[in-house]
């Protein structure tokens, strides 16, 4: 599976890559990575050849909302796209999912945890989810309902993935793995929209 990195921070770029380059996708082959600290570059990367998944910093660029431009180029395309950033607020994380991200992470999470490993996990979960559901990541109603409440769900659903069918959340948990057997289940034929809601309790950066 390919996956491109956008930072404009070489170093960091460079451990980002490292890392994801490490594993294995869930096709038990290893990532294919590439990484680019230009967004406009990594724009035009993208007309030109096919990413999995596209891992973005948040706060590039004199108007620091380069990251951003990424995410609303590939709404609603087939990238999977995840936010890492390190500097979370809460406006940056609702426009970040309104504009089709699957996750937003923090560079330095408030919990301690690996952020490497939290990379890889929502990655992991995000390519398994597209694996099961290969129409995911395109427009349809719930998920533009899930982006328009992305700040209620915040509040409600922070730390779960949900399942929304019929602009509705219809199940929740901690786990992926758990909601999908419950979703299989009560939902054979139906195909709920599924997005990981990030934990953040920071508040937004003056």
């Amino acid at each position: 599976m390919k996956v491109l990195v956008i930072d404009d921070q070489p170093e960091v770029l460079k451990q980002i890559e490292k890392a994801i380059a490490a594993e294995q996708g869930i096709d038990g082959q290893p990532y294919e990575v590439a990484g680019l600290t230009d967004h406009q570059e990594a724009l035009k990367r993208l007309e030109e050849e096919h990413f999995d998944a596209v891992i973005v910093d948040m706060v590039m660029g004199p108007e620091e909302d380069e990251g951003l431009a990424v995410l609303r180029q590939l709404a609603d395309k087939s990238p999977i796209t995840i936010v890492l950033t390190a500097y979370p607020s809460v406006p940056n994380c609702v426009a970040s999912m309104r504009s089709g991200a699957w996750d937003y992470l923090e560079k330095v999470p408030a919990d301690g945890s690996d952020p490497y490993e939290n990379l890889l996990r929502t990655l992991t979960e995000a390519c398994r989810h597209r694996m099961d559901h290969p129409e995911a990541g395109r427009s349809n109603p719930d998920s533009a309902w899930v982006r328009q409440h992305f700040g209620e769900l915040i509040e409600a659903h922070g730390g779960e993935v949900i399942a929304v069918l019929d602009r509705e959340v219809v199940d929740h948990d901690e786990s992926y793995g758990k909601l999908m057997e419950r979703i299989k289940k009560r939902y054979p034929v139906a195909r709920p929209t599924v997005v990981s809601i990030p934990d953040l309790k920071v508040e937004a950066i003056e």
